[in-house]
């Protein structure tokens, strides 16, 4: 968001009269916190459903012609070889864990990541898993938006990501052929689904 802190963050969203209006409507008189805006954004969040996916209908309906052949490739792929499951699972594709994948570490300063909250050296550069869902909708990719594109993103994995002290051992490297990476692709571009188009950027902003 581009402030140093929570409690900047806090002190610009209060300076506008319009925030503190609603705010004070749902959370009562006083100061705006942390807490309150967290619990906003959460809120707005939780609205973005996605579901009933063309993998879905293949997965969960046996519908066979909801996918690619290509897409079937990749689902195997993605639960073998690519080892995309061992953090990537569930409804949501997630394990909602934090993990170092070697991102941030090429030569530029180190994010620090989940380090920041629990000062836990084991978790410096981790980050938690995303959802996949929605995955070809949402470039660019990994924390840093350094990845512009989804087999960028598989390549890194292939080649066992960037390795550094932190690395989770569960990144290795896959020898995947482009054709798997293909594969791979089209496997998540599968995952688009319905749900959230509702959702539309404001055209104003309480001032």
């Amino acid at each position: 968001h581009g402030f140093a802190n929570h409690d900047e963050l806090v002190a610009k969203i209060s300076t506008f009269a319009g925030y503190k209006k609603l705010f004070a409507k749902v959370f009562g008189a006083g100061n705006i916190t942390k807490e309150q805006v967290g619990k906003a954004i959460a809120s707005f969040q939780r609205t973005l459903i996605s579901g009933n996916s063309p993998f879905d209908r293949f997965d969960y309906d046996g519908d066979e012609k909801a996918i690619s052949e290509s897409a079937k490739r990749g689902k195997k792929l993605f639960f073998d070889k690519a080892r995309c499951n061992l953090c990537h699972f569930g409804t949501n594709f997630s394990d909602e864990k934090f993990h170092n994948i070697g991102i941030g570490w090429g030569g530029e300063a180190v994010d620090p990541g989940r380090y920041n909250v629990t000062k836990d050296v084991k978790e410096l550069g981790a980050f938690k898993t995303p959802t996949l869902r929605e995955i070809s909708r949402t470039a660019p990719y990994m924390h840093d938006g350094g990845f512009a594109t989804l087999e960028q993103v598989i390549e890194h994995y292939n080649k066992g990501g960037v390795k550094n002290p932190f690395l989770d051992n569960q990144i290795i490297e896959l020898n995947l052929t482009k054709s798997e990476v293909a594969d791979l692709v089209a496997m998540l571009r599968s995952l688009e689904g319905e749900g959230w188009q509702h959702v539309k950027a404001p055209t104003e902003f309480p001032q």
